[in-house]
């Protein structure tokens, strides 16, 4: 039995008591709430059933995971799959926690990490540039990229983009990545040296495969396909699956219902349209797969197509920009028509009577990846403006700017539950954690957002002494956030006072970028006076080169939206003071969240109080999770929303945090 192993590996001569001998940096500490954990997903495996954990920032849920998965691996002699949000926490896992466990279990396991297609060399194209793009390598700087490129491909074991030491441009990387449909297969002459058949092996005879959100939902949407089509008979396609599972472990599970509805959904977009025609002919620099004069007929298509589809995106894009919203919900079958399909399967016709287009030459294999990629977006177009999904909720997006703004068609299911319980969660046992799945102690709106309602469920005891560790300021006469002037100006003078108490060292959450740089103009003042380094998201710098330079500079205060209210962790006091702005409510007139709420509703029940309101909890303790990652921290959380104490809602939030010494102002 499972459970009996782990039990024993967590006992009281548990062997990561030594650990430290191996890696100084591993500090163990006996945890129960760690212990519980292992036994219990041990249990649930064992048991055959789904199981939904939350897991506090400290319980040490890695481990407690990584144990019983290694262990059912090798106990059924098929993989489990790790799947997590963040890439840190992959690299954390097959760099640093599996070595560990290598040694305390004194065995070797086989740990892999998985990586969609594009992230690999691919050795026949990068041998061909020269052939088939050669007026990139005239561009400035890309001679020398592409000669270092070379030199990394002579000497890297595995082609893998993110091991390279020196960066390379995405116009570059694009030209010789792997790519769906473009393969030359048992054809191709590097075929022995591939780098995406090796990286394929290895995920094949892996033990434990470390996957992300993103592969592994397109993997399960890949799977779907194939499943709907009954035809599995496609090398590139079927390759793109996982390989069959034993179990998997969801960590960072707060995010899969919106990676989920993205890749389960549909995609259409301007920018890959008029990317794949250049890379069949390109007018301005006269290259492309088509420069050839015995091609003339085929490029005089992609010539007619380019033209037309440039006018179709630019009435589209004037015509969403006249209905003043960005995105823009696309609501009636047929109101807008396909103006572009016609010339673009004109394209893909004139092709297919091209001589030597075979998936052996190197011409045919470029071709073949272009003409699948096409063939994609045209289903994705059809599919969307005659709205041929049901029950799936459809926008326009305009991305972009300076000039080249680019129109984005999305369309995604409303309900992620039904496939999520048909593709997932019936292979159990499957395993959800993350530090907030739960809404005031119940885990069940997770539950049913998702699609696993029949999984057990545990929440553990937080590790931390919030009641020393954190005091709670809560501002109660602000203005509602609606009453925009008011509440600005108000902010801006409950945050500088904030951040004097704390001499910066301060993350300041906001949820909506205008709000965010109109607060940043207005106290750059302040900044400038208090010697305060402000970092701005969205500016100069990455997040994670924002968060090198907050931690390595003192004084230094992160203003950030979006991606810093989870996934970010600054232990120390370099992070002292965390500052919510304002409740993270989602923009309720996004079309996912309007279709969301109108679906809600129409079951008779409140979107606002079944829906809203509890999204929102779980960012709100996403937001106050980042200043408490060890048993040493300790700073301050402030809340500028007085809601939270004015309106009935607002005791959810609260309710929903650990207890702490609380200061109203």
């Amino acid at each position: 039995m499972l459970q009996k192993e782990v039990t024993e590996f967590f006992g009281e001569n548990s062997p990561l008591k030594s650990a430290h001998q191996m890696d100084r940096a591993f500090h163990y500490e006996p945890r129960p709430q760690q212990v519980t954990m292992a036994v219990e997903i041990a249990r649930a495996m064992d048991d055959e059933e789904n199981l939904c954990v939350e897991a506090p920032t400290g319980v040490g849920k890695t481990f407690a995971y990584l144990v019983p998965a290694v262990l059912r691996a090798k106990q059924t002699g098929k993989p489990v799959i790790i799947s997590t949000h963040t890439i840190n926490l992959q690299e954390q896992i097959i760099s640093h926690d599996v070595p560990i466990l290598e040694g305390l279990l004194k065995c070797d396991i086989r740990a892999v990490v998985a990586k969609g297609k594009s992230n690999y060399l691919c050795l026949r194209r990068l041998n061909t540039i020269i052939n088939t793009d050669q007026e990139l390598l005239m561009l400035d700087g890309v001679a020398g990229e592409y000669a270092r490129l070379q030199k990394w491909a002579s000497n890297t074991y595995t082609g893998d983009r993110g091991e390279m030491p020196h960066g390379i441009s995405p116009q570059l990387w694009q030209t010789v990545c792997c790519e769906r449909g473009n393969c030359a297969g048992k054809q191709c002459e590097y075929r022995k040296k591939c780098f995406l058949q090796k990286a394929r092996r290895l995920v094949q005879c892996a033990e434990i495969i470390i996957s992300n959100h993103a592969k592994f939902f397109s993997s399960l949407a890949a799977e779907q396909e194939a499943r709907e089509l009954k035809n599995n008979s496609d090398e590139d396609e079927a390759d793109s699956i996982l390989p069959e599972y034993t179990a998997v472990i969801i960590d960072e599970g707060h995010t899969i219902e919106d990676t989920a509805s993205s890749h389960l959904g549909i995609q259409a977009d301007s920018f890959s349209i008029r990317y794949l025609l250049n890379r069949l002919f390109s007018p301005d620099r006269k290259t492309g797969l088509l420069v050839d004069e015995h091609h003339i007929i085929a490029r005089t298509a992609v010539l007619e197509a380019r033209k037309i589809c440039d006018l179709f995106f630019q009435h589209l894009y004037e015509w969403i920009e006249q209905q003043h919203a960005n995105p823009l919900r696309y609501n009636t079958p047929g109101h807008i028509q396909n103006y572009v399909k016609a010339p673009l399967e004109k394209v893909l016709q004139t092709i297919s009577t091209l001589p030597n287009t075979d998936e052996g030459s190197d011409f045919g294999a470029e071709l073949q990846g272009i003409v699948t990629s096409l063939e994609e977006q045209l289903r994705a177009l059809d599919a969307f403006f005659y709205m041929t999904e049901p029950n799936y909720v459809y926008w326009f997006e305009i991305e972009g700017g300076n000039g080249h703004q680019e129109v984005r068609m999305n369309a995604v299911p409303i309900d992620v539950a039904p496939p999520l319980s048909e593709l997932l969660f019936k292979k159990k046992p499957v395993i959800v954690t993350s530090a907030t799945l739960a809404v005031n102690n119940d885990i069940s709106y997770f539950q049913r957002r998702v699609g696993c309602q029949d999984a057990r469920t545990l929440i553990l005891d937080t590790p931390f002494d919030y009641e020393k560790q954190v005091t709670l300021q809560i501002a109660t006469n602000m203005p509602e956030p609606n009453q925009r002037e008011a509440y600005i100006s108000q902010a801006v003078t409950h945050i500088s006072d904030s951040l004097r108490e704390t001499q910066g060292r301060a993350f300041v959450l906001f949820t909506s970028y205008s709000m965010m740089n109109e607060v940043a103009a207005r106290m750059e003042d302040f900044f400038e006076e208090e010697g305060m380094n402000l970092l701005i998201q969205g500016e100069k710098l990455t997040p994670r080169k924002m968060l090198e330079a907050f931690r390595s500079t003192p004084k230094s205060v992160i203003f950030g939206n979006a991606s810093f209210w989870t996934g970010v962790d600054v232990p120390g006091d370099a992070l002292s003071n965390v500052i919510i702005t304002r409740l993270p409510f989602a923009v309720p007139d996004h079309p996912l969240v309007a279709a969301r709420s109108e679906r809600i509703e129409q079951q008779g029940i409140s979107s606002f109080f079944n829906y809203s309101v509890p999204e929102a909890v779980l960012k709100f303790r996403q937001g106050f999770g980042r200043l408490i990652r060890t048993k040493d921290d300790k700073g301050i959380v402030v809340i500028l929303d007085s809601r939270v104490v004015n309106k009935r809602y607002g005791q959810t939030f609260l309710a929903s945090i650990p207890k702490c010494p609380t200061v109203y102002f």
